[in-house]
């Protein structure tokens, strides 16, 4: 299995899930070994779910204008932070 943010590799991982009462019980987890993600079958179900009501919404940007420079570094280009 490869993992969905820097495709490395998921290792499966045995967790203890302590729900509180008498729900105490082992749980299967996918952690990727490159960044750490976890992937189990509650963020799958919530990634869907948010997924689905997901609004897009559009956004505006706003680009300062540009500053003179002087001297020694007016031959220098700009570069986009």
């Amino acid at each position: 299995m490869t993992c969905s943010r820097c495709e490395g590799l998921m290792v499966g991982e045995y967790l203890f899930d302590r729900g509180g009462g008498c729900a105490e019980r082992w749980a299967t987890s996918w952690r990727c070994v490159n960044c750490g993600q976890r992937d189990d079958a509650v963020i799958r179900q919530h990634r869907r779910s948010k997924s689905k009501s997901a609004a897009v919404v559009a956004a505006t940007c706003v680009v300062p204008e540009a500053t003179p420079l002087s001297g020694e570094f007016s031959t220098l280009e700009r570069f986009a932070a």
